[in-house]
């Protein structure tokens, strides 16, 4: 437990300075104090809010499939699950600690790791392919605009699409196949033994075997369930809207004007591409950097630095923020309920 505390605070502080590193080489670092003098607070306020109603949405989500799927859990159970999700997805290489975490909370809230793997599962299924018909429009009516000013950029971006697309049709085509899902999955079992990378076989064979029944079961219950698909696409939709709109109410923050709404949500839509796929936590270095490539575009020169700043800790440090404190306060509720 020590060593994952002070792995946190050493990938927190590799952030700050990774964004101190982009501060210093940038010429109008002397004009922060004024750039922040110019903020609009009501603006900073809204893309806050957006952020917490990104979480909102998130717990929200999380809740319906659980109660139209399987058994009725309360919105704060759901919202908890949300932030615990969104904490250690910040923290984790390629995001891939939150939905481990999540399954825990949820087996103390009385769902079963079957049950809640499968609502895991069916969300992260609906927001790659509402993620990918996002990308459809931006791809549309920015393509051009992208490649005007980067051919690199845009390859970038593209590859993002396509390994974002291929994910959603792999899963899918994958849930029609149990055979070749359990075949795929013990031949990778099998080198990873040979190799010595696991050494206990059986024991993750039996693992596996459970896991790959959890999928089809999870994909087979929205199969064909029209209703619940539409409820948790919307959903999902609003969510990223409200996710991709946190720029622009930066962007009004400091009074600018010109560019469109949705001219900064497809871009966002772009930068989002550019750099999931990134295999540091919460996509380190490669978020603040592909943010002011992107956005440079639209802020200026002497305000670009601030609004990265400002965009980071709103989307990034408030997730490890909040979920932080989520996770202290189920930590001492548990120790509560021991004691007694």
């Amino acid at each position: 437990m020590k060593k994952r505390k002070y792995g946190t605070l050493v990938y927190i502080a590799v952030n700050i300075l990774i964004i101190a590193a982009i501060g210093f080489l940038d010429p109008h670092l002397k004009d922060i104090g004024w750039a922040f003098y110019q903020l609009k607070p009501l603006w900073i306020v809204l893309a806050a809010l957006c952020m917490v109603m990104f979480w909102i949405m998130d717990g929200m989500i999380i809740q319906y499939l659980l109660n139209s799927i399987f058994n009725s859990v309360n919105f704060k159970k759901s919202m908890v699950v949300a932030l615990v999700g969104q904490y250690y997805n910040a923290v984790t290489p390629f995001a891939s600690g939150g939905q481990p975490v999540q399954v825990y909370y949820m087996s103390r809230f009385g769902v079963s790791a079957g049950n809640s793997s499968s609502v895991l599962i069916i969300k992260f299924f609906m927001y790659q392919v509402i993620l990918s018909i996002f990308c459809i429009p931006a791809f549309i009516f920015k393509s051009r605009f992208i490649l005007s000013h980067s051919l690199v950029i845009f390859l970038i971006s593209t590859i993002g699409f396509i390994i974002n697309a291929g994910a959603v049709f792999l899963i899918y085509s994958l849930s029609t196949n149990h055979a070749l899902v359990k075949k795929m999955v013990f031949r990778i079992l099998g080198f990873l033994h040979r190799v010595r990378i696991i050494k206990d076989k059986q024991h993750f064979e039996t693992r596996l075997e459970k896991a790959t029944v959890d999928f089809h079961r999870s994909i087979s219950l929205v199969r064909g369930n029209i209703r619940d698909i539409s409820v948790t696409a919307v959903m999902t939709a609003v969510q990223l809207i409200f996710y991709f709109s946190i720029t622009y109410f930066i962007y009004k923050a400091f009074g600018l004007k010109g560019d469109k709404w949705w001219n900064m949500v497809f871009i966002q839509t772009f930068l989002y591409l550019a750099v999931c796929y990134f295999p540091t936590p919460g996509a380190t270095g490669a978020s603040e950097g592909g943010f002011y490539i992107f956005f440079s575009w639209f802020f200026p020169e002497n305000l670009i630095f601030v609004s990265m700043v400002i965009w980071r800790f709103i989307t990034f440090y408030l997730n490890i923020l909040v979920g932080g404190l989520v996770i202290i306060s189920q930590g001492i509720k548990g120790l509560a309920k021991s004691d007694s």
